[in-house]
């Protein structure tokens, strides 16, 4: 017996209809929320003051990892002036054996060996862990974590032992300035005002993306790599972002930090030893 075809489709659009209105009444209505009993390493949001170049980061995270469950809590106010930034680096932490799976952050260096790392993550309440699925269904809020790169870096490196690479970005200086402040507006934009996490569309990659797109349009093609971060470097190398090393491999190469991270250790709380022991 011959299917009727327009059964066939009135049922497929029957089906997505269902689709629909479940997502809708069951998950589109949940509201981001700013309280709850949040895991600790997410327990603050951060938030910039500021006057003129003048600029004060309220909820600077500096944790010593031992591991991922054995850290000291340590949270401070971290004063400096947009004029002192030199450099803009972009880091890549694989944490996966699927090679396309990892990590981005963004980092900020300024004068005197000074180091800022921003990072868009997944805010989870106590006794919560993030699954990729979970994250495609309004089940974590969205979080730019600010933080010493001892701690941001040094839990990649030295408290899960993942390869972590730190590349320096040739960006002119003018939108160097204009990053940072886009970073954080979007960070007080947060503070006040929660957004979920989604798995496809608000990720660590596809928020630095849209940061940065936003300073200088069409600056990062959306590509299949930007759902693979783990193969972002070569795209942003492509496109004159990464500081050109020699070829790509060599390039990359040179970024890698994790040996030299176990080898001098995190530095103490406060100090910058970490990030200037990773650069060597």
């Amino acid at each position: 017996m011959k299917m009727d075809w327009k059964l066939i489709v009135g049922l497929s659009l029957a089906v997505v209809l269902l689709l629909i209105n479940f997502w809708w009444f069951a998950i589109g209505q949940k509201k981001a929320r700013l309280h709850r009993d949040w895991s600790p390493d997410c327990a603050n949001l951060a938030r910039f003051e500021i006057e003129g170049d003048s600029v004060t980061l309220h909820n600077r995270r500096d944790f010593t990892w031992r591991t991922t469950r054995d850290f000291d809590e340590n949270w401070d106010d971290w004063s400096f002036d947009s004029k002192d930034l030199k450099d803009i680096w972009y880091v890549v932490d694989y944490f996966h054996k699927i090679r396309g799976m990892a990590h981005t952050m963004v980092g900020f260096e300024f004068t005197e060996n000074r180091f800022l790392m921003a990072s868009f993550e997944v805010r989870r309440q106590k006794g919560q862990r993030f699954h990729p699925w979970a994250g495609m269904w309004n089940e974590f809020e969205l979080i730019l974590v600010w933080a010493t790169e001892r701690d941001l870096l040094g839990v990649r490196t030295n408290g899960r032992g993942n390869d972590v690479y730190l590349y320096p970005c040739d960006v002119l200086p003018h939108k160097k300035t204009a990053l940072l402040q886009a970073m954080m507006q979007r960070t007080n934009q947060l503070a006040e005002n929660p957004e979920w996490y989604n798995t496809m569309t608000s990720t660590c990659t596809t928020s630095i993306t849209k940061v940065v797109n936003r300073v200088t349009p069409g600056r990062v093609p959306f590509t299949w790599r930007t759902f693979l971060p783990g193969y972002s470097p070569w795209t942003a190398w492509k496109r004159g972002i990464l500081s050109k090393r020699g070829t790509f491999e060599e390039t990359v190469a040179a970024a890698a930090i994790t040996d030299k991270a176990k080898a001098s250790g995190l530095g103490e709380p406060g100090t910058h030893e970490y990030s200037i022991n990773v650069r060597k």
